[in-house]
């Protein structure tokens, strides 16, 4: 009996994958990565910037990520806990190089071992659901007497929600064969609930369900416009990592998504909801780079005070300060570079001098204005880019260059030798005379682009803790890095705060961010227009960060998609 139900699921699959409008080459095959090629623009071309907004190329058939699995499955089958363990199964999400995020769509492929997995997954989660009265019953329509009509009203409903689109004739029909098949899978079940299981089970491995297919193909004007369903499953999958709620299907049927005033209504209804704190916190973890807190170590004999729960209060720190900033202060992405106001526990206080009693549960604080100002003088970026004993002005200014002002630095010479022991000197003395010695190969990136950015934090040591003095003599803070293209004298971390708060490269690069972030692909040519009108926008502080999103989702380039697909 098991062969032969798989070998109804099988058959299913394979009427599914026939039933996509011609995409199904693409559908098992693995991802052809692309990247950024040597050419001028974004995208390896050496094409100008679009002078007017409009869609890049993009993937048509988008596999769901790991974590897009776990949170449409629990949504999908109304689950009380979202199934995280069955997805620990499954292979590692690859990631793809040089892209700062976890779902680029290029990157993600089907191979033998994860499609095992996902046919376990939907045979044990269709087990879960279909002997459970419960939560058979949490999926059922209402409102059928024969079981056949009962079966036809879920398949048409369930499917909607599984496919995110309602299904058409030929795949209704396809999924009433398979729940005919039933009593011959699951022969003690009663009929209906063993052939719920089997409808269930062909769902949650069917293409329809694990992928994102944008099956629209009519171009107009060098655009293929989205149908209402497939921008709420952008929307939903940008905004929630997750498949659309009711409210959002039924704008989708209602015909209230095909106009800007539609999607950006629903855009601000589901940025109010607290599934999208999660998503945002996200994008600032990546952007951030809070996954490289793990890494404090410090020197517990130099540094007797700090614990080894440095990281995790670090990473808390950053979490609470993002959402705080985002959504209690409805605030602007400078707000990230220069707000004092933050959460401690009591660790974090001592190490920002603040005075007052604290515990390990996380508090509001405002930090000194005289030391601190935004994210850049916070403890997680600051201790996650030093080594165990001093700052690490190369990093910072690494994190920096690409990070915020969006320009790769390229990998360094093999075989650099480790700094040399300081002999009196100081942290910038030392750096300074091994990477900016004239003539040698170190010189013309570090003297230009990393160490001017790296430098104003030398008043922070290795775990973050603000200091006036380094082996004896003052700090020396000052700088003059280049930003946007142009130098700028700063004399310490806060006046560098200020000026990459200022400055619109800084604002074009987050809302870069944002555009790859949302799309699940690496900015292109075409999203330059889009970018230098957000960067525009932001650096004059007409666009708190929950709005930034809102034109990101409204616009031409996430509604639309290039008639060429993404290779």
């Amino acid at each position: 009996m098991a062969r032969r139900r798989r070998w109804w699921s099988s058959a299913l699959l394979a009427a599914s994958v026939g039933l996509l409008g011609g995409c199904e080459g693409q559908i098992l095959d693995a991802a052809k990565p692309g990247g950024p090629g040597p050419g001028g623009g974004p995208d390896g071309t050496n094409n100008p910037p679009a002078a007017v907004e409009q869609p890049a190329r993009s993937v048509r058939v988008a596999r769901l990520t790991h974590a897009q699995w776990v949170s449409s499955v629990q949504a999908l089958l109304k689950l009380d806990a979202p199934p995280t363990a069955l997805a620990q199964t499954f292979r590692a999400d690859p990631s793809q190089s040089g892209f700062l995020f976890d779902n680029d769509a290029r990157a993600l492929s089907v191979d033998e071992a994860l499609w095992g997995a996902y046919q376990r997954a939907a045979a044990d989660l269709a087990g879960q659901v279909a002997t459970d009265a419960t939560k058979l019953g949490r999926l059922l329509p209402a409102g059928t007497t024969t079981d056949e009509a009962r079966a036809k009203a879920f398949v048409e409903s369930f499917g909607l929600r599984a496919a995110r689109r309602p299904l058409t004739a030929d795949e209704v029909a396809a999924y009433l064969v398979l729940y005919r098949k039933g009593p011959e899978a699951y022969p003690t079940m009663a009929a209906f609930q063993g052939g719920l299981r089997m409808v269930l089970e062909g769902f949650l491995q069917s293409p329809l369900f694990l992928y994102r297919v944008e099956r629209s193909t009519q171009a107009a004007d060098g655009k293929v416009p989205l149908d209402a369903f497939e921008v709420a499953s952008r929307l939903s999958y940008a905004l929630w990592n997750s498949m659309p709620d009711d409210a959002l299907f039924a704008a989708a049927r209602d015909g209230l998504l095909a106009k800007r005033e539609g999607v950006a209504s629903e855009a601000r209804r589901m940025m109010a909801d607290p599934r999208a704190r999660d998503v945002v916190s996200a994008y600032h973890q990546a952007v951030f780079d809070v996954p490289r807190y793990s890494i404090i170590r410090p020197n517990t004999t130099r540094f007797p005070n700090v614990t080894a729960k440095l990281a995790e209060s670090a990473a808390k720190e950053n979490t609470l300060f993002v959402q705080d900033v985002v959504f209690g202060r409805k605030g602007r992405f400078a707000d990230l570079l220069t707000s004092r106001d933050t959460f401690v526990n009591d660790e974090l206080a001592r190490i920002y001098g603040l005075t007052g009693t604290f515990t390990a549960d996380f508090v509001p604080a405002t930090l000194d204005g005289a030391q601190r100002r935004g994210v850049l003088t916070q403890v997680g970026f600051l201790a996650s880019h030093a080594t165990s004993l001093d700052p690490d002005p190369i990093h910072r200014g690494v994190f920096l260059s690409e990070h915020l002002l969006c320009q790769k630095i390229g990998a360094p010479p093999a075989n650099i030798p480790a700094l040399p022991a300081p002999n009196g000197r100081t942290n910038r003395e030392v750096v300074t005379s091994h990477t900016e010695a004239p003539g040698t190969v170190c010189a013309s990136c570090h003297a230009t682009l990393i160490n001017p950015l790296g430098f104003p934090f030398e008043n922070f040591d290795a775990v973050g803790g603000y200091r006036t003095t380094d082996n004896g003599q003052p700090v020396n803070a000052t700088s003059a890095p280049a930003i946007g293209g142009q130098k700028v004298s700063v004399k310490d971390a806060l006046d560098l705060a200020d000026a990459l708060a200022n400055a619109q490269a800084v604002h074009e690069c987050y809302a870069r961010h944002w555009v790859e972030f949302l799309s699940g692909r690496p900015a292109a040519t075409e999203d330059e227009a889009l970018v230098t009108r957000l960067g525009k926008l932001s650096q004059a502080g007409q666009l708190p960060i929950v709005e930034l999103v809102v034109e990101v989702v409204t616009g031409v380039g996430f509604v639309n998609r290039h008639p060429e697909e993404l290779p």
